[in-house]
């Protein structure tokens, strides 16, 4: 079977390109042929363009003054991870020719998600294109897998397009409980929930691509999308606690140098800094998985801003919610028994199998 996936492939964000990564390879272990398809919306490549005026240029010449001495400043490291972010994409995703909003209708099956393809905050409004409406070939499938969004409540507006919308794929997969729980009225197909895309893949299978960081020390790693100062002093006190030094992964590149903090980091690097941690320290959703799947002790920290969820729904599912901790926690380090949580693991994993097997059938 031909299989086109349309995800957030091209966003320079680790958990995307290897959600989409996770998605081809296990379709791939299946026997089919998966092609990501190469839809690049502005919304999604923009914040991640080398060179962009827009970031720069302001009304107010003192603030677009310093905003170009910060362009200046981080450029090379902006160029470095740049240049890693599109060398993953272009080798470990086998990509489509480039299409825009017209999808090829050449599939067996379409595959739409994971990640946050359903969040309007990010696509600017609803994007058609990632709830299937467009023309594809007679008897071809659209499932939606691992689909996701922020929201916890919906507008009347927003409900009457997701009722409509929803009924363009055969099958619906969602990550979340409560996106389960708040579209399932709307819809007369049953919505499962179903595991990120990163999380079919065993630890073996990301260890193959996983680079081991030079470094001889322990170190608990911290990674944050959603920056908080609070989650460094957490960091900090574990760090003591087992003789260790702090390791940050930026989400993206600022001007401030400091010692042990990496900016350009390829994603092959962002996986071997995880999975060889003595700890991991982490307010992303995806720090939370991968440091579940290499059986790394971690606290995923609560900021109590509504972005909790889909940790808070995995941790759910494993068994681990006592490592999902308030911002205001300063936790004593422990180590963490992966012999109940990998069952549980592999038990939803299996779930998710069979949800992808049963659409494609």
């Amino acid at each position: 079977m031909k299989i086109g996936v349309l995800t957030f492939h091209a966003a320079h964000n680790y958990g995307a390109v290897l959600q989409a990564y996770g998605t081809q390879e296990y379709l791939k272990s299946l026997g089919h042929e998966v092609e990501i398809i190469d839809y690049r919306p502005e919304y999604i490549v923009s914040p991640y363009k080398l060179i962009d005026s827009t970031r720069v240029f302001y009304k107010n010449p003192i603030k677009t003054a310093k905003r170009l001495l910060g362009e200046i400043m981080t450029f090379r490291r902006l160029a470095i991870r740049y240049s890693r972010f599109n060398n993953f994409i272009s080798k470990k995703l086998r990509l489509s020719k480039s299409v825009s909003s017209t999808i090829p209708p050449s599939y067996d099956a379409y595959i739409f998600g994971s990640d946050q393809i359903w969040n309007p905050k990010i696509t600017n409004g609803f994007d058609k294109v990632f709830f299937g409406d467009f023309a594809a070939k007679e008897g071809s499938k659209k499932i939606a897998y691992a689909a996701s969004m922020e929201a916890i409540e919906l507008s009347d507006q927003q409900k009457e397009f997701f009722a409509n919308a929803l009924k363009n794929f055969d099958s619906i997969g969602v990550r979340e409980f409560q996106l389960q729980n708040l579209l399932q009225p709307l819809s007369a197909k049953p919505i499962t929930t179903v595991l990120d895309p990163t999380l079919l893949l065993e630890s073996n299978e990301w260890g193959k691509i996983a680079v081991k960081p030079k470094i001889k020390q322990k170190y608990v790693l911290v990674y944050q999308v959603r920056v908080n100062e609070a989650t460094l002093k957490i960091a900090n006190d574990v760090a003591k606690q087992i003789g260790g030094v702090v390791i940050q992964l930026a989400a993206n590149v600022d001007w401030k140098i400091k010692k042990y903090k990496y900016q350009s980091a390829s994603v092959e690097e962002f996986l071997g800094w995880i999975k060889y941690a003595d700890c991991v320290v982490t307010t992303s959703f995806h720090g939370t998985v991968f440091a579940s799947i290499f059986n790394r002790p971690f606290y995923t920290i609560s900021l109590h801003d509504g972005a909790d969820s889909r940790s808070g729904s995995l941790l759910q599912n494993l068994g681990l919610s006592d490592r999902l901790i308030s911002i205001d926690t300063s936790p004593v380090f422990k180590e963490i028994d992966y012999y109940e949580a990998n069952i549980k693991l592999e038990s939803v994993r299996k779930e998710s199998y069979k949800f992808l097997l049963d659409s494609l059938k």
